[in-house]
């Protein structure tokens, strides 16, 4: 019959233990500690440019290039005194910004409507309908994917030209609604969709246009979302398409004001550029922002296995 060890032994190997087990919980929280500091710093660093954006656009043109920065020249509540918002005053009055970004928004916000039922429709037909060539036409629409777009500007612009639609905000939403990885996209995701509810409904009788509308597109908002945040940092940054298809001034997106008046304000109206810059960057931060979390469950859905 084995003897019991004695009661000083044990408390002994407890309280060991113990501290085995707290040395090692204070270890991982210095880890943990240390990572997010270091995360931290890099986020930062990678912020710093957008943060002197926003404190440039606020300055008097005398401060924009001080060095160091004007907010480190004293506390940050003395140095705020100077903000004002004579640099967007000057690109609204003198450049029409606010012309160029409510092209911007019109363009994209109907690229952006346009792109999600075209390619919704279409990633449907591929990915949960049956009919000849269906693989074929898919591999197509993929192979474009591959050809840059300064090699479709001559052809785009003679469609464009001779079906009335060049120089034409329409013109341009068109365009950018026929998206080859917004099918791609959407078609990965509907593949993995539940086939017993597209069984069900069409037991019941519904069409294939309801099917789409009641059941495929509730079903697909994170992947729709997805393309929304793509299709709209695309649209919103574009400039090469906008300039050969728009011809007039009072169309001009964003991007396309941005360089006509880098060309004209060197050492002039800088302040009034950078406002506008900070502008240009901020809104699709926050449209990312804003729907962030459907972008990632719709991006890691698409491209599961």
């Amino acid at each position: 019959m084995a003897l019991s060890k004695p009661a000083p032994e044990r408390e002994t190997r407890l309280f060991g233990l113990t501290r085995k087990i707290t040395a090692k919980i204070k270890a991982k929280k210095i880890r943990r500690g240390l990572a997010i500091g270091v995360m931290c710093f890099i986020a930062l660093f990678y912020l710093a440019p957008l943060l002197w954006l926003f404190d440039t656009s606020f300055r008097p043109k005398v401060e924009i290039f001080n060095v160091p920065p004007r907010i480190l020249q004293g506390p940050p509540w003395e140095t705020f005194r100077s903000y004002s918002l004579e640099s967007f005053k000057v690109a609204i009055g003198r450049y029409q910004m606010h012309q160029g970004f409510l092209n911007s928004v019109l363009v994209t916000a109907g690229a952006i409507i346009l792109t999600l039922l075209v390619c919704s429709l279409a990633a449907y037909a591929f990915a949960l309908l049956k009919f000849p060539g269906r693989d074929v036409i898919f591999y197509c629409i993929l192979a474009t994917m591959m050809l840059p777009i300064t090699t479709m500007l001559a052809p785009l612009f003679k469609v464009m030209q001779s079906y009335g639609l060049y120089n034409k905000h329409i013109g341009l939403i068109l365009l950018y609604s026929t998206s080859a990885f917004g099918v791609f996209l959407l078609r990965q995701y509907y593949v993995r969709l539940p086939i017993s509810l597209i069984e069900a409904a069409v037991v019941d009788g519904a069409s294939k246009f309801r099917i789409w509308w009641w059941i495929v597109l509730p079903l697909g908002k994170p992947v729709l979302s997805t393309l929304a945040i793509y299709q709209f940092r695309y649209v919103w940054n574009d400039f090469l398409v906008p300039l050969i298809l728009l011809r007039s001034k009072n169309l001009h997106t964003l991007p396309i004001k941005l360089q006509v008046m880098d060309s004209i304000t060197i050492a002039k109206d800088y302040d009034a550029m950078i406002a506008t810059g900070f502008i240009a960057i901020l809104i699709p931060i926050v449209f990312f922002l804003l729907f962030q979390r459907h972008f990632l469950e719709g991006l890691s859905g698409s491209l599961k296995e």
